[in-house]
């Protein structure tokens, strides 16, 4: 069975083709400059490999590629990707896997899947806190993308992925693809994430009795951005060390389009000296920080009108796990994010400060201050087992391959 894998969000498709390849699938990843952001290319985690020295398992396109209208690039992408028995994708795979006409895995890596509502796309455009000029380039992309990625994942996707609860009432359900639709975890590499002590960031925060480090880009102030929520921790941040005066740092990424609000907002609450802003960085960097033992990782906390936005889950959201909070258990990093997608997890609490409101989320910062380091470092190990059980490569209950091989037998049963 060969497979060709593309979608390549926080290096989904990287983990993707490692974790096929190693169980003796002839599977390829394929690139191109759909994403303009580094840490969707391999190189971001892997310091051995950069775009002009790539193993032989990946293709690099370099084009942006326009289905609609595909280049002399786009169309030899589309006729190399053909040349496989099924195809394994995220992002705007499932147009290149409808053009090359392809039995096909559709796993949505986030809003990928959400392009199958249009109306809702127009929505998440027009009252974004995003510039009037990314606000046109986006209309246009939804424009051309969004019928096409519909058409792709309806009428031909053999199976849908999705681990995201959000997702079903809002759009799998509305979308009448329920019947194909599978829900499972995305395969990580769990064993890779830990990285060894980092004596030099050491030196530099030992000081402090807990480092807080929030992962998540800010975007927080249209609830159609990204529903990150970091005013929300912030606001709770500040209530803490005011109350507290506390031995304590928070480490906030500059990355996101609200990031200059969030800059604001930590100004007008006068506690900027609490604060270390850091550039975003690239995963290898990432975790000599999560090797600190005083290290405790934030993630997001939605948005307390997610009712707008997804009409679906009135009573409360459906958050699971994004990438970030999968990678800072990976890591045995304490984490506080929002979570109530227990059902997922066979109803199982994941071991973190879990909360959703300001107060919960105050309660949670000082929880993890009051707690000595060991006992941090005990929560991490619980985390790491919380993860590897849910979402390794080599575990049980990773059923992607699965899932592969079914298309696969019964599109050659159907020829």
């Amino acid at each position: 069975m060969k497979v060709h894998v593309y979608g390549n969000v926080l290096n989904l498709g990287f983990i993707s083709v490692k974790m096929l390849r190693s169980k003796g699938v002839d599977a390829i990843l394929f690139l191109d400059d759909s994403s303009s952001l580094e840490q969707d290319y391999p190189w971001w985690d892997d310091t051995s490999i950069d775009k002009d020295n790539l193993p032989e398992w990946i293709k690099y396109y370099k084009t942006f590629p326009f289905y609609l209208f595909p280049n002399k690039e786009t169309n030899k992408m589309i006729q190399d990707f053909s040349k496989c028995d099924v195809a394994f994708v995220s992002c705007y795979g499932p147009m290149l896997a409808m053009k090359a006409k392809l039995p096909f895995v559709f796993i949505s890596a986030g809003s990928d899947l959400n392009m199958i509502d249009l109306m809702y796309d127009f929505k998440r455009v027009l009252f974004t806190s995003a510039s009037l000029k990314s606000k046109i380039k986006k209309t246009i992309k939804i424009l051309t993308y969004s019928p096409l990625q519909k058409r792709a994942i309806v009428k031909h996707a053999n199976k849908v992925i999705s681990g995201a609860g959000y997702q079903y009432k809002n759009f799998i359900e509305k979308n009448g693809i329920l019947h194909k639709t599978l829900k499972l975890n995305m395969p990580k590499d769990i064993k890779n994430y830990a990285a060894a002590f980092d004596e030099e960031l050491n030196e530099k925060y030992k000081k402090y009795k807990v480092v807080y480090f929030m992962l998540s880009r800010h975007t927080w102030v249209s609830v159609w951005n990204n529903y990150k929520g970091n005013d929300k921790f912030i606001k709770a941040f500040a209530r803490f060390v005011k109350e507290y005066n506390p031995n304590v740092l928070f480490i906030c990424s500059t990355k996101g389009i609200d990031s200059e609000k969030s800059m604001k907002l930590v100004k007008d609450l006068d506690i900027e000296q609490y604060i270390e802003w850091v550039d975003d960085m690239p995963k290898h960097n990432l975790k000599r920080y999560q090797s600190l033992p005083n290290m405790v990782m934030v993630d997001n906390f939605w948005h307390d009108k997610w009712q707008i936005q997804f009409p679906g889950d009135k009573e409360k959201p459906k958050i699971g796990f994004g990438f970030g909070s999968i990678e800072s258990m990976a890591s045995k990093r304490p984490l506080i994010t929002a979570f109530t997608d227990h059902e997922f997890y066979g109803n199982e609490n994941p071991p973190i400060f879990n909360a959703f409101t300001i107060d919960e989320i105050y309660d949670a910062i000082v929880q993890s201050y009051k707690m000595e380091n060991s006992e941090l470092l005990e929560m991490g190990e619980r985390g790491y087992d919380f993860i590897e059980k849910w979402y390794d490569n080599e575990s049980p209950e990773n059923k992607i391959l699965e899932v592969i091989e079914q298309v696969y037998k019964e599109s050659f049963n159907a020829k």
